[in-house]
């Protein structure tokens, strides 16, 4: 009797236990409309759709910064939130340089989320492109743990 208890309690305890992150590879592509000016100190609220590995279809809401003080290349940062299909959500911070065509070079960094995501990590490379429309085409490739 004291086994199977004991054993009991051992499955129970695994079973209780979060399972370990995973490394996956994550490819992501959207388009996003600037509303405002990311050269102002408040930044400029951005909004998109797109296409990404283990999200699905999404739709992302953020801010970004353009620091007009020195450069070209401009120093960049967003900080964006992702929303998936299914309401789970993806936090990313993008590091990096926007030059005189308007192209940006950066880093993605995964901050976390909610749903599957609330402990997520990972990051890679970022790159956008201006459309004539005056939104931004991006592509970023990397990794996510979770």
């Amino acid at each position: 009797m004291r086994r199977i208890i004991g054993g009991t309690l051992l499955v129970l305890a695994l079973l209780a236990s979060p399972a370990a992150a995973v490394e996956r590879p994550f490819k992501l592509q959207g388009t996003t409309e600037i509303i405002g000016n990311p050269f102002a100190p408040s930044g400029a609220r951005m909004r998109g759709v797109g296409q990404a590995t283990h999200l699905g279809r999404w739709v992302n809401e953020g801010t970004l910064f353009f620091d007009g003080s020195t450069g070209p290349p401009f120093p960049a940062l967003a900080i964006v939130n992702f929303t998936t299909a299914n309401g789970d959500e993806l936090d990313i911070t993008v590091v990096g340089t926007l030059d005189p065509s308007g192209t940006a070079t950066a880093n993605f960094y995964i901050l976390g989320g909610t749903g599957r995501f609330a402990n997520a990590s990972g990051g890679g490379d970022f790159s956008a492109q201006p459309n004539a429309d005056g939104t931004l085409s991006y592509t970023a490739n990397g990794v996510i743990n979770y």
